[in-house]
């Protein structure tokens, strides 16, 4: 079964942040990587469809999709269902035997938002180093958006080699990653009917 998305977007629906990826950072992530592959395919969690089971949903799409895009800051590594995501990944690249020296290429390409204190797995993967550049209530048309930019068109090709790097997808992933999302949501104490901040 062919993969339905070539990135997953991981981040800390916290505060200001879901606002930001929505209208700054995504748009510029789309161009930018549209430059470099064809109809690129991006998940981002606001893309769940109304009455969807979103446990199942965010689970499939993670199965389904080639290479995780996390946007870590210091909130990112509270969240268990980040965790989750980056885990599914890391599993992942050791199933496939990505991340040695025999294939150093990875299924996780960060970028550093806010804060820079992250675990070491996490600190141990080059990172585009966005913070600088990362306020949610920049000024359109700014100095900062304008770098921004720039810095997300530099990063860019990077993903693309992941994406292009891919191993062909296994249909137990999938399987496993709805199983994750749905024992973390069972976990959640108190009942939602919408996600709460997955990341």
């Amino acid at each position: 079964m062919p993969y339905d998305h070539d990135v997953f977007l991981s981040y800390r629906r916290h505060g200001e942040w879901p606002q930001w990826v929505r209208n700054t950072f995504a748009p510029m992530f789309r161009h930018w990587l549209g430059e470099e592959l064809d109809d690129v395919k991006i998940f981002i969690d606001e893309n769940l469809e109304a009455g969807k089971s979103w446990p199942q949903e965010l689970g499939r799409a993670l199965g389904n999709s080639k290479i995780i895009v996390p946007l870590f800051s210091r909130q990112y590594f509270s969240s268990p269902w980040c965790q989750r995501e980056l885990a599914h990944m890391f599993a992942r690249e050791a199933a496939v035997e990505f991340r040695t020296q025999k294939q150093p290429a990875g299924l996780i390409v960060p970028a550093h938002i806010h804060g820079h204190q992250f675990p070491k797995r996490a600190q141990a993967i080059q990172a585009a180093q966005l913070q600088l550049y990362t306020n949610p209530w920049v000024a359109k048309g700014s100095v900062t958006e304008e770098r921004l930019a720039e810095k997300i068109r530099e990063w860019t090709p990077q993903i693309a080699a992941a994406i292009r790097s891919a191993p062909p997808h296994n249909d137990s992933w999938t399987t496993i990653a709805i199983e994750e999302f749905m024992r973390e949501f069972a976990e959640v104490e108190t009942k939602q009917t919408v996600p709460p901040s997955l990341g």
